[in-house]
């Protein structure tokens, strides 16, 4: 597979951000500000990620590899406006990959992580598949 055809595929992120007080602007509007966005990008349904800390507004995008740099520039700048962390859980078919995002963390390293371990996860659930 090639880095083109990967970034046609879907991933799924669940974006859980950690709020000790409401922000000034929701993660969600936030993202929705950017057209593109707004038909893959939603509130998820039935609450929270359970964890300590965490709100209850996950958000689910169901996208193209390809727009995960937009997506993590977008919650980068978020993060850092609202001085605050998030943790991303991202899936590509059988592999899945969780990421924290904080104020310290680069959109870019970010998206390395991610291309990175999805591409880790996706090699080693092959090799044990045939």
């Amino acid at each position: 597979m090639t880095d083109s055809d990967a970034a046609r595929l879907p991933v799924r992120l669940t974006i859980n951000p950690r709020q000790r007080h409401q922000p000034p602007v929701a993660l969600l509007d936030w993202i929705h500000r950017s057209p593109e966005y707004r038909p893959v990008v939603r509130q998820a349904g039935g609450g929270g990620g359970g964890r300590p800390g965490f709100s209850d507004a996950v958000i689910i995008a169901v996208l193209a590899q390809g727009l995960l740099p937009g997506l993590f520039n977008l919650l980068q700048s978020w993060v850092d406006q609202q001085r605050t962390e998030a943790s991303i859980r991202i899936q590509a078919g059988d592999a899945e990959v969780e990421l924290q995002v904080t104020g310290r963390t680069d959109s870019a390293r970010l998206l390395a992580q991610a291309t990175e371990a999805l591409r880790a996860a996706r090699e080693s659930g092959s090799d044990t598949a045939g």
